[in-house]
């Protein structure tokens, strides 16, 4: 592979954030990259990398409502929530830009290498502050932070313990003044401690896209609205529990749902019913354990 591109901060394509940032005490850092940074206005989604399943799940619904309202997605590329991050771009048809706290010939996770292939087959870029040759160390993922909150327009924690290393970019966020978005997790959740934290010390709480999109002025949530005369998907024949005793709008609701959490507004945008009627459905449904509640207003059928 070709030696990455050494963008110095007196450089004609230096990002000039950074270099508006510079101090007397600290100058911008020189940077090294591979593929193309996006013209298109950024996001950093960042959590845990022993990220939970509903998480995950969340990460990826969040990402691909940002990438339709026109946002690359960026990301650390490690394990779990910036994995499920990048991936969920890729998915969308989207632009995602990996920054990482090695040298670009000492990709980390080893494991990801493929995925950094696919970010550079499809148009994004591996971004780092350090030599090509570097190896991984813990500083250096605590001062790459700084720049995947410094290039981003605000930066959305999705799961993090109290010491997670996510929080870092939190912190740095929070230092430059750029919007910072949390979800919000259950008070008894350790995953979600640091999220906690974080709302406590004045982030704001991102439920789905419309939150980080009114966090930067960009409007309304970009999830489409289904017309009257638009044919609606058909609701999946699954068989009942307890003697099916539910009725037709519990039905339609459990019929909606599957493994992977679904947020209300989906929900009620699928089932065609307003809102009050489907959380009394989904209250009934989970009150028989036929569902359950999972992150930020999203539900998934529980487990039989």
């Amino acid at each position: 592979m070709p030696p990455s591109i050494v963008l110095t901060p007196d450089a004609p394509a230096y990002p000039a954030v950074l270099r508006a940032l510079a101090t007397p005490e600290r100058a911008p850092p020189t940077l090294y990259l591979r593929g193309a940074l996006p013209s298109l206005p950024g996001v950093a989604v960042v959590g845990r990398r022993a990220a939970s399943a509903d998480a995950r799940a969340f990460t990826r619904a969040l990402v691909r409502d940002l990438v339709s309202a026109g946002f690359a997605i960026w990301s650390g590329g490690a394990f779990g929530i910036d994995a499920a991050a990048h991936e969920a771009t890729l998915e969308a048809g989207g632009l995602t830009v990996v920054v990482t706290g090695a040298g670009l010939d000492c990709p980390y996770p080893l494991e990801h290498v493929p995925l950094f292939d696919r970010v550079l087959a499809a148009g994004g870029a591996l971004l780092s502050r350090l030599p090509d040759a570097s190896p991984p160390r813990p500083q250096h993922f605590l001062a790459r932070n700084h720049v995947l909150a410094a290039l981003t327009l605000a930066t959305v924690v999705v799961e993090a313990g109290f010491k997670s290393g996510a929080r870092s970019a939190a912190a740095a966020a929070r230092k430059l003044g750029r919007p910072l978005g949390v979800v919000p997790h259950p008070p008894w959740s350790e995953a979600g401690a640091g999220c906690a934290e974080e709302l406590a010390m004045g982030a704001r709480a991102v439920t789905c896209a419309a939150d980080v999109l009114g966090a930067v002025g960009h409007g309304p949530s970009p999830r489409r609205k289904r017309t009257e005369t638009e044919p609606r998907p058909p609701v999946r024949d699954l068989p009942l529990p307890f003697g099916g005793t539910f009725g037709p709008l519990e039905k339609a609701v459990l019929g909606v749902l599957g493994d992977t959490p679904t947020h209300l507004d989906v929900i009620c945008d699928t089932v065609g019913a307003p809102l009050p009627a489907v959380a009394g459905a989904l209250l009934t449904l989970t009150l028989q354990a036929v569902v359950v509640e999972g992150p930020a207003g999203s539900y998934r059928r529980g487990k039989r």
